[in-house]
């Protein structure tokens, strides 16, 4: 009985929390209804990495609390490496009737089961960009930090990413409030607010993402606000950060940002396509982690964070990345017909 009423409140502070926060991580949640996987206590202790996984998602004779501690926990990253997609989309399943046997919506809880924004981060690194991550970490301070530990995430995101995104996707096609699949896709920025660079231009410039420039902005010293970025696609929010502090040099990085370079940004995962989408270099993200955005939701605003993209003159445009889970990343002018080609 005592567990169904815990159950009952912690299902009721996660719809609160959707809905004031836009699917913010909840604070309930965090200081610990989802236990560390190892430590012992009322469930049973979930499959070891590299070891041979379990035929069943949940052992049998769970109550509902221990069944959401137990899913919550074997969908954490780590325990997801090496397990197979299928396996990783059964926890999910069971992960979210647990979470719907309480009234709430699965999809609007995901935010408490995504990994890390570092995860994300880790995932759309490809072989091109390994030995520039690997140089990166070499550098001193913050910065190197920053970089050391997103290669060291490297091996194991890879480990997992399949997994993941299973289990993802299942919530995603389960969720009565999952929007309902659209062909169209929106402009990153407002035809108005854009310039986008020829054939010529991106010849000079990145192979696998576009730099759209802004047609105004406002200046605030070294610090540059632009119009509004918008969602490409429909889909969540996996990561987002608006904390970036720093300078125009990897001495001057302090903290925060996606990553040193990226800046403030926001990453859009669409399970339905499989495909990442990600803007680097805001001024502000307004967009939350595990909230669920159709094609042209405001996610915040351009901006010239990222080290690079604060040097002066280098500003002025919101980088985009568009990433296939299962085939890796689009080149500028794959993206640049569909921003072109887009609403």
């Amino acid at each position: 009985m005592l567990a169904a009423v815990i159950a009952a409140c912690w299902l009721l502070g996660v719809a609160m929390v959707a809905m004031a926060t836009g699917y913010e991580r909840s604070a309930a949640f965090s200081r610990g209804l989802a236990p560390d996987a190892d430590a012992p206590g009322t469930v049973p202790e979930p499959d070891r990495p590299g070891a041979e996984p379990s035929s069943r998602a949940v052992p049998a004779g769970l109550g509902e609390l221990e069944t959401i501690r137990f899913t919550a926990a074997i969908l954490a990253p780590k325990r997801l490496e090496g397990v197979a997609p299928a396996l990783a989309g059964a926890r999910a399943a069971e992960w979210a009737k647990a979470v719907e046997a309480g009234g709430v919506d699965a999809l609007d809880a995901i935010g408490e089961i995504l990994p890390p924004a570092l995860w994300f981060q880790a995932r759309l690194v490809t072989r091109r960009d390994e030995d520039s991550v690997r140089a990166d970490a070499t550098a001193g301070g913050a910065y190197g930090k920053a970089y050391a530990e997103l290669r060291g995430a490297l091996a194991a995101t890879k480990a997992s990413a399949g997994a993941v995104e299973a289990a993802i996707g299942e919530i995603w096609r389960r969720s009565a409030s999952t929007p309902s699949p659209e062909s169209a896709k929106s402009s990153v920025l407002k035809r108005s607010d854009r310039w986008v660079p020829g054939n010529s231009a991106l010849k000079a410039s990145h192979q696998y993402a576009l730099d759209v420039f802004f047609t105004s902005l406002k200046r605030h010293g070294s610090e540059e606000t632009g119009p509004a970025i918008r969602s490409i696609s429909g889909g969540i929010v996996v990561a987002a950060a608006s904390d970036w502090l720093g300078g125009d040099r990897p001495s001057l990085y302090r903290s925060g940002g996606l990553s040193p370079k990226a800046g403030n940004g926001a990453i859009v995962y669409d399970p339905e396509e499989g495909r990442y989408y990600a803007y680097f270099h805001m001024s502000e993200v307004s967009a939350r982690v595990g909230q669920v955005v159709a094609a042209g939701a405001v996610l915040g605003r351009g901006g010239n964070t990222g080290v690079n993209a604060r040097k002066k003159g280098h500003g002025g445009h919101v980088h985009v990345e568009i990433h296939d889970a299962d085939s890796g990343a689009w080149t500028a002018y794959r993206i640049r017909d569909l921003i072109l080609s887009s609403r």
